[in-house]
C-alpha cells in the first residue's frame, strides 16, 4: 500500500513540475532567400546538326521495316543487319509493284532511289509445316492368360491342411 502511495506521489510531483515550466518557443515568419544572379554568365549557343542524307544508291541486307503505297508507287525502307563490305545500314527506295512484304529479309541494289534488284532470303511470319498434335492414351495392359499344361501350371494357397497320424 505504501508503495502504490509513493509511486502517485512521485507522479503527481513530476506532473507538477512539468506543467508550471513555460515554454518559451519565438515563432518566426520564414522568408525565401533572394536568389543572386552570378556576375559572369556565359552564353551557350547551339549548334543544329544537319539531317542525314541517306545515300540513294548501293546494296543493303536487312528487313523491311515500313511499306507504304503512294501515287501508284511502293514506298520501302530497309533498315540493315548486316553493314559489312560497304553495304548500307538504312535506306529508302521506290519501286512500281509490291515485291516484298514488312518483315520480309531482304538483299537489295538500289540505284538512285529506285529498286534495281531485290532478292527475298526469309519471309515475314515464316511457319514450317503444321504438324499435328497427338496426344498419348492410357494403355491398360491385359494379363494373359496361361494355358495350364505341366509346364505352367496353376496352383492355388491351401485352404485347410490335414495330418494324419497313422
Amino acid at each position: 500500500m505504501t508503495r502504490i502511495l509513493i509511486g502517485f506521489f512521485v507522479v503527481f510531483i513530476m506532473l507538477g513540475c512539468t506543467t508550471t515550466q513555460k515554454s518559451s518557443v519565438v515563432y518566426e515568419e520564414y522568408k525565401p532567400a533572394q536568389i543572386q544572379k552570378p556576375l559572369h554568365v556565359k552564353e551557350v549557343t547551339v549548334k543544329t546538326v544537319p539531317k542525314q542524307v541517306l545515300p540513294t544508291s548501293g546494296i543493303i541486307k536487312g528487313s523491311i521495316s515500313k511499306l507504304m503505297h503512294s501515287d501508284g508507287l511502293w514506298n520501302y525502307e530497309v533498315k540493315s543487319k548486316d553493314t559489312s563490305n560497304q553495304k548500307l545500314s538504312h535506306a529508302k527506295f521506290t519501286h512500281p509493284k509490291k515485291l516484298a512484304s514488312k518483315g520480309d529479309f531482304v538483299y537489295a541494289i538500289i540505284n538512285d532511289g529506285k529498286l534495281k534488284e531485290i532478292y527475298l532470303i526469309k519471309k515475314a511470319n515464316y511457319k514450317s509445316k503444321a504438324t499435328k498434335k497427338r496426344y498419348k492414351t492410357k494403355t491398360v495392359q491385359k494379363t494373359k492368360a496361361d494355358k495350364r499344361t505341366k509346364k505352367h501350371q496353376r496352383l492355388s494357397v491351401p485352404i485347410v491342411e490335414s495330418i494324419s497320424l497313422e
